[in-house]
Parts: C-alpha cells; structure tokens; sequence
C-alpha cells in the first residue's frame, strides 16, 4: 500500500529469508549498538529519513508472525481498512499477561523489579505528570515489541520521549543514569538494562495520556498458547474498561480481586480444560480456535 511504510528488522541472528517478503527491510545487521536492541535501527530511522504525515510506518521484529500469526498482507490489509482519522494501529500479540495488571508498568515491575520506579523518576525528571500508580492500560491502548504502526505525528512524540530516556543513560553519570543501565532478569539471564523494558513502554505511556491519538486495535486476546489465561484477562480487561469509562470505582475494586486470584483462577480453567469439563473445555477449544481465524 502506498500510504504504508512497514518494515522488519534485520538482525544478525536472522537470515533475510525467514523476514516476510511483504515488508521492507530495516537492516541492522551492523547491530552497532546491541544494548539498545530494537530502538537503536528505529531511532536511526527516525532521525534520518523524512517522513510523511499521510502514511503509517511501522518497525517489527523477525518474530512478527510467529507472535501473531498475521502475514504482511493481513497488516496491510486490516491498515486499509482503518478509518481517516486513526494514527495508532496496535497489533499486540495476546495482552493475557499485562491485562491482569493496571498498566504496563506494574506489569513490568513484576518481571523486573524497579522498573516503576525508575520510570517514575524519569518522567519526573523530564517534565511530564504521570502518576504511574493510577494510569490504566487496557486492550485499547497497549503496546507489545513495538508491534505497532503509527503516522509522524505519534512517531515525533515517541522519539521525544525516548530520546531523552536516551541522553540520560547515555550520561549516565547520576543515579537515574546508572539505574537506567542496570541489568535486569529476562528469559533467566540478566544480559538486558532496564531502559530497553521502559523503552518498549513507553507507546503505552503515550496512548494512555493523550486522547488526542485516534487508535485502532487488532484482535489483543489470539493466541496461540496458555488459552487458560484468556478468561480471566478479558474480565479484567473489561473492568478495566468500565473502569475507565465510566469512572466507578467498584470497577477497579472488583479488578483488584479477581487479578489477586489469578492464579488460582487460571489453575481452575486450566485444569477443567484439560480435563475435558463441557462448562471450561468448549469455551478455551473457542478461544484456540481465533488463531487460525483470518
């Protein structure tokens, strides 16, 4: 489509041939900057080529269908089919583990403890009033490995962000530098700083705060695993909605209880689907079957 602008990016553990044909190609097989994963080609681009306001770019990883199951003509096509006036199209791959929280930065605090606070100092830090223990991150607003596409305008407030996210580890020479680039756990290893996980956040951030950006959400709850978890995180995502939406505070209350009960809850349908219950099995065999739907 002309009026699109979706690129996969090249890494050097990937052969060009395992990319989607369908996208562009962002090379970064230099990958001169490793600690900064997938900002660094972003940022490269951002700040290099001239973009047109008109068109959405976008900059997905090589795991792109493999996380989503959707082709390049699928995002190109679900793209076309957006209204005028949209300039955030999230493609998330299932939300099941951020729906049980309130935001992506509580979220992130549970896998890398720190995270919300560190993010709090460094929006503080660069002038923007976010209470980070009341911001809510629903299916309408959430971003997962930057699988998103965008106009200019959302892009010019996301480098801005970041750049600044960027000088300051780049400095590093006071505290929020220096807890910036602190190793945290990920995938049983502690090889990742934290800014790559405030990074990857910080779409949602920008969502989440200002109304201004018309965004548009692919299906946030396919998967293609742990169907188990869906139930309970399309309850929560729900009250978080109403929540929202209707500011009652009973919403968020009842969000509270029942995300506290995950576990126990997600052990219940789990179990009941694995033991084939008509009550629990039917409706995870249901929410399988979206995967393969186009």
């Amino acid at each position: 489509m002309a009026n699109s602008h979706i690129f996969q990016i090249l890494a050097p553990q990937v052969a060009r041939g395992d990319l989607d044909p369908g996208f562009a190609v962002l090379d970064n097989l230099a990958n001169e900057r490793p600690d900064w994963y997938e900002y660094w080609p972003i940022r490269n681009f951002l700040l290099k080529e001239s973009l047109d306001d008109t068109c959405f770019y976008a900059f997905l990883s090589p795991k792109f269908q493999s996380k989503t199951n959707l082709t390049a003509a699928q995002v190109f096509d679900f793209i076309g089919q957006s209204a005028r006036e949209t300039e955030v199209i999230l493609f998330s791959p299932s939300i099941h583990t951020s729906a049980h929280f309130l935001n992506v930065f509580e979220q992130g605090e549970a896998e890398h403890p720190g995270l919300m606070g560190i993010t709090q100092e460094f929006l503080q830090r660069i002038g923007l009033r976010v209470d980070l223990d009341e911001m809510v991150s629903d299916s309408r607003n959430t971003v997962t490995s930057n699988y998103f596409a965008a106009k200019p305008r959302f892009w010019r407030e996301w480098l801005r962000i970041n750049e600044q996210l960027f000088a300051i580890a780049e400095a590093g020479g006071d505290a929020l530098g220096k807890a910036l680039t602190s190793h945290t756990e990920y995938r049983g290893a502690h090889a990742v700083q934290m800014k790559v996980f405030i990074m990857e956040r910080i779409a949602s951030l920008i969502l989440a705060c200002d109304a201004s950006f018309v965004c548009r959400a692919h299906d946030p709850f396919v998967a293609e695993n742990r169907i188990y978890k869906l139930p309970l995180a399309i309850v929560c995502d729900a009250l978080k909605i109403a929540y929202q939406t209707q500011g009652f505070g009973q919403y968020k209350e009842v969000f509270r209880m029942i995300g506290g009960l995950r576990r126990a809850w997600n052990m219940h349908v789990r179990v009941g689907a694995q033991l084939g219950l008509r009550a629990v099995r039917a409706h995870t065999d249901a929410l399988a079957a979206y995967w393969h739907k186009p």
